[in-house]
Formats: structure tokens, sequence, C-alpha cells
């Protein structure tokens, strides 16, 4: 995952105006989103996905800033390697977009034999 791809996925959220089954998005402002495990553990069992940390749906996405970039990627790292079954490995990116920091994160889907990926 690099820069580009992460942009892409920003213009056709804004584009289209929804998310899809391959990218999320998380406001990620005020602290650690809660419920994000859901999304972790559907894109390992399916396809794979983008999650972008800091930008808000509700607000035609557009880019708040995560609270901090070290707790929430803490946050993630924690979450995928000691609550979720089997530890996934993300891949993860910070990024600065129009002057706030923000967090893709690239899970990629698990082998058949290794799922489901629950809490």
């Amino acid at each position: 995952m690099d820069k580009s791809e992460v942009l892409k996925a920003i213009e056709y959220l804004r584009k289209y105006k929804t998310e899809t089954d391959r990218i999320e998005v998380k406001s990620a402002s005020l602290g650690f989103p809660k419920k994000c495990y859901d999304t972790f553990s559907s894109f390992s069992n399916t396809h794979g996905g983008l999650i972008i940390f800091g930008i808000n749906e509700q607000k035609d996405f557009e880019i708040e800033g995560v609270y901090n970039l070290n707790n929430i990627q803490q946050q993630i790292t924690d979450l995928c390697s000691d609550s979720l079954e089997p530890a996934i490995r993300p891949e993860i990116l910070p990024l600065n977009l129009d002057g706030k920091e923000i967090l893709a994160v690239k899970i990629e889907e698990i082998s058949q034999n290794k799922k489901p990926c629950y809490l």
C-alpha cells in the first residue's frame, strides 16, 4: 500500500458518497472508534480491504485527522494481535493530508484454513 492507493480510495468515496465492501472510514478525532473490530474481522474473512482512520463519513468524507497517531497505531496493533483470533497482521500507513494526520490500514484476507477471524 502506498499514498496513491489511499488517495484513490478517498477520491472514490467522495465521488460516490459511500463506503464499499472493501473501503471503510472511521472518524477518530476524539478517540479510538468503538466497534471497529467488526470491520477488521469482516475484511479478514472476505476479500480484504482498506480502513482509513481520521475521515468523517457524515461530513462528506472530510479529513478530520486522528486524535493521536501513536496511540491509534498501538490500539490497532493490540486489537489485531491480542483480541482477534487468529491474529492478523495489517499493513499500516500514516499520512498527512490537508495538514492533518490520518492512518490507513490495509487488511488482507486470511487463508481459508484459518477462517473465521473473530473477536
